[in-house]
C-alpha cells in the first residue's frame, strides 16, 4: 500500500523571483547574524545591547560599562581571584544606571560609588581566615533605569546559580527604583540601599535597608537648622521653592516632608509658595520657570534670608545660573536635599569647562550661599569616631589612601561622600555575610541568612564604616545613630574647574 501523502499540485515556477527572493532573505540573515555577532562581542555574557546602543545586563567586570573602563578590570580580576583561591564564595550585585545620565546623577557619581564598592570588596577578601569570600557583579539598568525589569529578572535566576545573597546600590530615587526593591524584595533578595532617599522605598516588611538617609530626615534636620538660626536671628525670613512634578518622588517627597518637619518645629515659613514643573529630557522647560522663579525671589528688595529647595540638583543649578543673569545680586541662603550633588551633573572633563566657567560668573554675581543636607561628608568620620578621623580613631585616612592607590583621581573627590557610601552599602553585606557563618555554623551563606543578619545590624552588632556605624532601625531599616552633614556647595573656579566644591560645614541631628 503506498504511503504518499496526497501532494497539491504545484504552481509553476518563476525562478526569477525566487531567486531575487533568496537572495534577499540570505542577505538579511547575514546581516541579522553580523548584528548577533557584534551585539555578542560588544556586550559579552549577561549583558546585552538596547535601543540606542547602550549595554545592559549583569557582568562580573568581564564588559567595561560606558564609564567603568579600567574598574571593570580590577573588578574581573578580584573576582577570577576568588574564583582560583577555592575558597567558599558568594556574590554581592551593585546595581546602578552605570554610565550616569538619569535625571541629575552623572557618570562621575556613580563610578566613585562602584569603586567604593570595590574597595568594600577588597578590603573584605584581604581579612585573613574568614569566609566566605566576596564575589562582585555590576548589574546595569540603562539610562533612566529604564532597563530595571530585565535586570531584576537576571540578578533573581543568579540566587542560586551565583550565590548571589544581596545587592547594594541603587543610586537614583524613583518609581523604576521603587519597582525593583518590590521585586527583589519578594524574590527573599535582600537590599542595601547607598545613595537613595525617597522614602517609599521603606517598610515594614524587611528587605530594604539602607546607609543613606531618607527625605524625611533630611527634611527634619534641615527644618531644625532654619528654626534654630529663626532663634537666632529674630525676623529671620524662609520661604519653599518646589517642584511640582508629581512623576519624582524625591522631590514630591522633599516638600511633603519639609512641611510636615517646618510644623513640628515651630518654624515659620513663608505663606507663598514658589513653584516650578520639571521635565525629564534636554527639551524640559523647567529653565524657563526658573526665571521666573528667580525673579521671584531676587527681584524683592530684600530676599528672603533662606529659601528651601524642594527640587532636584540640575534644577537647582538652573535657578543659580537664573539669579545671576545680567549680573544681578541676590543675598540669600539655600538650603537643598541630597540631590544638590546633582549642580555637578555630568560636568566632568574639558568640554564641559566652559558651562562650569558659565556658572561660576553668574553663581558670582548671585552671591548666593548654597547649603545641602549631605548624606556623609569625610569629616563626619571625625565627628563620629573622634581625634582626626584619621589614624587609629577613625577608618577614613586607609580609606582614602586606598582610593588613591587603585581609583586614582584627587582624593577631595571622595568629599562628595558617594565613595564612601558605595563602600558601606557593599561592606555591610559582606560583613553580614561573614556573621551567617558563625550564626548558622555554615560554609554555605544563603540570601535568607544574610536578610536575618542585616536585621540584627544595630546596637552591638553595628558595622564600622567609612562614614560611621551602619546600624539599622529594626522595623523599618532605615540608618540610625549617625548624623547627617550640612554641606556647602562652591562654585567652580572662574576658569571653569570643579576643584575643591563641597565645605562641611556642620553635623546636623535628625531630631526623630
Amino acid at each position: 500500500m503506498s504511503t504518499r501523502l496526497f501532494e497539491p499540485p504545484r504552481p509553476p515556477r518563476r525562478w526569477g523571483l525566487w531567486i531575487v527572493s533568496a537572495l534577499v532573505v540570505a542577505a538579511l540573515v547575514a546581516v541579522a547574524v553580523v548584528r548577533i555577532v557584534d551585539t555578542a562581542g560588544r556586550c559579552g555574557e549577561g549583558v546585552r545591547e538596547v535601543a540606542g546602543g547602550e549595554c545592559v545586563g549583569v557582568t562580573d567586570g568581564a564588559y567595561a560599562f560606558e564609564n567603568m573602563k579600567g574598574l571593570s578590570s580590577k573588578i574581573h580580576d578580584e573576582n577570577a581571584r576568588v574564583a582560583k583561591s577555592g575558597e567558599r564564595s558568594v556574590a554581592i550585585a551593585y546595581i546602578e544606571a552605570m554610565a550616569g545620565g538619569s535625571t541629575d546623577r552623572g557618570p562621575e557619581a556613580t563610578r566613585q560609588a562602584v569603586s567604593g564598592a570595590y574597595l568594600a570588596q577588597r578590603a573584605l577578601n584581604a581579612e585573613r581566615s574568614t569566609i566566605p569570600k566576596i564575589r562582585l557583579l555590576l548589574a546595569n539598568t540603562g539610562r533612566g533605569d529604564r532597563h530595571w525589569n530585565q535586570v531584576v529578572d537576571q540578578l533573581i535566576a543568579m540566587r542560586d546559580k551565583e550565590h548571589l545573597v544581596a545587592v547594594a546600590g541603587f543610586g537614583q530615587s524613583n518609581e523604576r527604583t521603587a519597582g525593583a526593591v518590590k521585586r527583589l524584595r519578594a524574590a527573599g533578595l535582600p537590599m542595601v540601599g547607598a545613595t537613595v532617599a525617597a522614602d517609599g522605598l521603606s517598610s515594614r516588611m524587611a528587605g530594604f535597608y539602607r546607609v543613606s538617609f531618607p527625605n524625611r530626615d533630611q527634611t527634619a534636620a534641615a527644618a531644625g537648622y532654619l528654626k534654630e538660626q529663626q532663634r537666632r536671628h529674630p525676623g529671620y525670613r524662609v520661604q519653599v521653592i518646589r517642584d511640582g512634578n508629581e512623576q519624582d518622588s524625591y522631590n514630591t517627597s522633599l516638600y511633603e516632608d519639609f512641611s510636615a518637619a517646618a510644623r513640628r518645629t515651630g518654624l515659620t515659613v513663608a505663606d507663598e509658595v514658589i513653584p516650578f514643573r520639571s521635565g525629564e529630557g534636554e527639551q524640559t522647560t523647567a529653565g524657563n520657570a526658573l526665571s521666573l522663579v528667580a525673579d521671584k525671589v531676587c527681584g524683592s528688595p530684600k530676599p528672603p534670608d533662606a529659601v528651601y529647595f524642594a527640587g532636584r540638583g540640575r534644577e537647582l543649578r538652573r535657578f543659580i545660573e537664573a539669579a545671576g543673569e545680567g549680573g544681578r545680586h541676590c543675598r540669600t541662603t539655600v538650603l537643598s536635599g541630597s540631590s544638590a550633588l546633582g549642580v555637578y551633573f555630568d560636568t566632568g572633563g574639558a568640554k564641559h569647562r566652559a558651562e562650569l566657567a558659565m556658572l561660576a560668573e553668574r553663581w558670582k554675581y548671585s552671591q548666593l550661599t548654597v547649603y545641602y543636607t549631605a548624606f556623609t561628608h569625610p569629616a563626619i568620620s571625625r565627628e563620629v569616631y573622634g581625634g582626626t578621623g584619621n589614624g587609629p580613631s577613625g577608618p577614613f585616612a586607609d580609606f582614602a589612601r586606598v582610593y588613591r592607590e587603585e581609583v586614582g583621581g584627587p582624593t577631595t573627590a571622595l568629599a562628595s561622600g558617594q565613595a564612601m557610601l558605595g563602600h558601606d552599602a557593599t561592606y555591610t553585606i559582606g560583613k553580614a555575610a561573614r556573621n551567617a557563618v558563625v550564626v548558622y555554623g555554615t560554609h554555605q551563606v544563603t540570601a535568607r541568612m544574610v536578610l536575618a543578619m542585616l536585621e540584627q545590624t544595630n546596637g552591638r552588632s553595628r558595622v564600622r564604616g567609612i562614614s560611621g556605624h551602619i546600624a539599622f532601625d529594626p522595623d523599618t531599616g532605615e540608618p540610625v545613630d549617625r548624623p547627617l552633614a550640612l554641606v556647602e556647595l562652591r562654585r567652580p573656579t572662574d576658569d571653569g574647574e570643579a576643584g575643591d566644591i563641597y565645605r562641611f560645614v556642620a553635623p546636623l541631628s535628625i531630631g526623630r
